[in-house]
């Protein structure tokens, strides 16, 4: 007797709501294995409901919405060329036929948004890991240079700061002027001629729109695209050297700058209208005698550290002083608003972590913390970085320590490499990467990724060793977003390079 074949899958005909449960025990390699068998287990694997919380374990949410990986266009060279340090530059490019649509695979049901999301941003993410990317490059300020040396009487023209969106990357310049580029082939769409800050932080964009600090104490709006000049706002005594800007709030900070240490005089925090160029408050210091020693903003919140130990939280929208929080550690150095919270650090050693709403200390520990050995307690932290997950604290002799907000230490630079010799400052943080420069050896530049596991790890040398004497503090701008970087090459030690802007595409 010939044996019965079934001619139905069983499991398609379980509820959806009870295939979610027995496969949302799966990675997402078991998920693409099981959607291999059959028809009816692709579309039961093909759920929003199994693929973000994938995305939300890796942190991906955010190719949602800051970058919408779904709709992001990859960069396309204008000839061939090698992907980075990856190989061949095909690489660098995501499969897009390995999404399901409906002009490209008739009859399959198109591929649920977050396993596309996922698919992309595992793509993006193993390029930068790998150092997959094309590489754009445009010259700027070579008059003046015999090689590599720098004769003319001429002061010589150095990028003071960088900031993108999308295709457009601006630069001020140490002339009084801003040059606005496009990334895709570097072609440069405008000069403009202002008195830009000398700040790092003082130039941003968004939504098209670039807002710039000047020396005069006002903050200027242009259109990236046309490069016209939308709005000016006045209000500030000294230099604009920090803004934020969120697409349609500006805060601003005057005062004076000494190298990369940020000394505040005019201890007023000014909030705009970005759209109408109009003031919306101003938030004062308490006495002539309290001064602003940092400021944060996050989610329409700012944050003041002042020199009385006090942080104090405003809301941008109505103005109100929504908590003072009091620290009862001296030396206040920066305050770092998170989901709920804000931080205190303390020259030294000291971080405290505060409720936003009830103004409780939730947390107090030390840096370099209890899980850290043979440290030097006299090599304090001088500056902080907060990425909304992990903090990284610079110590006096540029040691760069990565620690969880539970006070747990998970590695530093040193013991990572302690055969190498960093002396490293921060100049900008994205998510799980930053960018530093060597303060003392030629300015040279790197790319790193933080890992809860693994600590901190070199990617990439972005830039080798410079010939002039003021390499590590003049030439420092950098710049990046999730799917690009910029920075400035001068010249090599050893060979002539004109000077450039460099930027690598990872999308």
């Amino acid at each position: 007797m010939a044996l019965s074949v079934p001619t139905k899958d069983p499991f398609s005909n379980l509820p959806n709501e009870l295939k979610v449960l027995v496969l949302q025990h799966l990675s997402a390699e078991d998920l693409c294995h099981v959607a291999l068998c059959n028809r009816s287990w692709r579309e039961a694997t093909n759920d929003d409901a199994l693929w973000r919380p994938l995305c939300r374990e890796k942190r991906w949410e955010k190719f949602d919405a800051v970058v919408d990986l779904c709709k992001e266009p990859p960069f396309i060279p204008s000839s061939p060329q090698h992907g980075g340090d990856g190989g061949v530059g095909d690489s660098v490019t995501f499969a897009f036929d390995s999404v399901v649509t409906g002009s490209n695979w008739p009859g399959l049901v198109n591929t649920c948004r977050w396993k596309e999301i996922y698919m992309k941003a595992r793509h993006l993410e193993g390029n930068w890991k790998n150092n997959r990317y094309h590489e754009v490059s445009f010259e700027f300020g070579s008059a003046g240079y015999s090689g590599s040396m720098y004769e003319s009487s001429e002061p010589e023209l150095t990028v003071c700061s960088l900031a993108g969106e999308g295709n457009s990357l601006v630069g001020g310049f140490s002339n009084d002027t801003l040059h606005i580029w496009d990334t895709t082939c570097g072609t440069r769409r405008h000069i403009i001629k202002v008195g830009i800050s000398k700040g790092k932080k003082a130039l941003k964009m968004k939504n098209g729109i670039i807002a710039a600090g000047c020396m005069d104490g006002e903050i200027r709006t242009y259109c990236a695209q046309t490069g016209e000049q939308l709005q000016v706002m006045s209000g500030h005594r000294l230099e604009v050297f920090r803004l934020f800007f969120d697409g349609d709030t500006i805060v601003s900070i005057a005062g004076e700058s000494n190298m990369d240490r940020e000394v505040c005089v005019d201890s007023d925090i000014r909030v705009w209208n970005a759209i109408e160029g109009s003031s919306r408050f101003v938030f004062e210091s308490t006495s002539d005698d309290v001064k602003l020693v940092y400021v944060d903003y996050l989610d329409k919140t700012v944050a003041g550290a002042y020199s009385d130990r006090k942080i104090r939280l405003w809301d941008t929208q109505s103005g109100v002083c929504k908590q003072t929080i009091v620290s009862d550690a001296n030396d206040m150095i920066s305050c770092h608003l998170g989901d709920g919270i804000v931080i205190s650090a303390n020259w030294g050693h000291v971080m405290e972590i505060w409720n936003v709403e009830s103004g409780e200390c939730i947390r107090h520990f030390d840096v370099p913390g209890v899980d850290f050995e043979d440290y030097d307690r006299d090599d304090k932290s001088c500056s902080i970085e907060f990425n909304c997950e992990f903090l990284l604290a610079t110590s006096d002799s540029s040691n760069v320590r990565l620690f969880r907000l539970d006070g747990k230490f998970i590695g530093d630079i040193k013991k990572a490499y302690p055969s190498e010799y960093y002396y490293l400052c921060i100049r900008c943080v994205l998510g799980n990467k930053f960018i530093a420069s060597d303060e003392v050896a030629g300015g040279l530049m790197y790319l790193w990724s933080i890992d809860n596991l693994d600590g901190l790890q070199m990617i990439k040398r972005l830039r080798e060793c410079m010939y002039d004497d003021q390499a590590p503090v003049d030439y420092s701008a950098a710049w990046m977003n999730e799917t690009k970087l910029a920075f400035v090459y001068y010249f090599g030690l050893y060979d002539n390079k004109v000077p450039k802007i460099v930027v690598h595409h990872y999308w």
